[in-house]
């Protein structure tokens, strides 16, 4: 008999982004911020045991706390800086055996593709499988990341430089000695080079807005896919003028 596994999504939030300050509080439409959103979508995961909100120590956090109450997740506080001990803790106070990252600036996660990964991941034998990278389909946005306690505390260990504990997985992907990587992917997925859904800035901000608008126009307000987000890409090609002079940060 297989031992059930408990297994929870950790999402860093915290207010003090550097381009783009509180911006998981803004709205991504009417009384809905991009935080809102994200908690919601995540809520719809099948496999998924405990949403864990990680946010840093900063007193300008609380108001992250007061939107994990408001949905009934749990929340979590820790360092501001170091990330890594950030889910090391939370996942320890939690007795998590699988977690999965994610990040509170990407609203369009998608929760049936994160049962598949984790479906996935409990039937193979990988240390750490992920969606987006050059070798996917996926572009910036869907990140979804599954890892075990165990790796957790393997990196946790093993990580000295402040990059490799400021994000989260740094040092497994630079460190393909020590773990055992796998990109998930859908082949039936158009690639598109020039989309990003993730919010770094204010442009990125406007584009999520404009998409969501979109699926909200279709009747999907938050039960919605990558495919419906891809098929709105596909019909409204323009839409990726709006964000399209952004660069991504390197280590996220």
């Amino acid at each position: 008999m297989m031992v059930s596994q408990k297994i929870g999504v950790i999402v860093q939030a915290r207010i003090g982004s550097t381009r783009l300050p509180g911006k998981i509080l803004m709205e991504l439409d009417k009384n809905e911020s991009v935080l809102d959103i994200l908690i919601q979508r995540l809520k719809l995961s099948k496999q998924v045991d405990v949403i864990i909100i990680a946010t840093g120590s900063a007193k300008r956090n609380s108001s992250i706390n007061n939107v994990a109450k408001s949905f009934n997740v749990q929340f979590f506080i820790g360092s501001e800086e170091n990330v890594l001990e950030r889910y090391y803790e939370a996942a320890k106070q939690y007795n998590l055996d699988i977690i999965i990252r994610v990040t509170s600036d990407c609203p369009f996660v998608d929760p049936k593709l994160m049962d598949e990964m984790i479906f996935f991941y409990k039937n193979n034998n990988f240390d750490y499988v992920r969606n987006v990278d050059q070798s996917t389909n996926f572009v910036r946005g869907f990140e979804i990341e599954i890892f075990s306690f165990n790796v957790l505390e393997k990196v946790f260990s093993l990580a000295e430089k402040d990059l490799e504990r400021e994000h989260v997985t740094y040092f497994i992907y630079t460190h393909t000695e020590l773990f055992t990587i796998y990109s998930y992917n859908f082949d039936n997925l158009k690639k598109f080079d020039n989309l990003r859904l993730t919010i770094d800035e204010k442009d990125d901000l406007l584009m999520c807005r404009e998409v969501y608008k979109k699926l909200k126009e279709k009747g999907k307000s938050i039960d919605f896919s990558v495919f419906d987000i891809y098929e709105i890409i596909e019909e409204n090609p323009e839409l990726m003028n709006i964000n399209k002079n952004l660069v991504q940060k390197k280590n996220q």
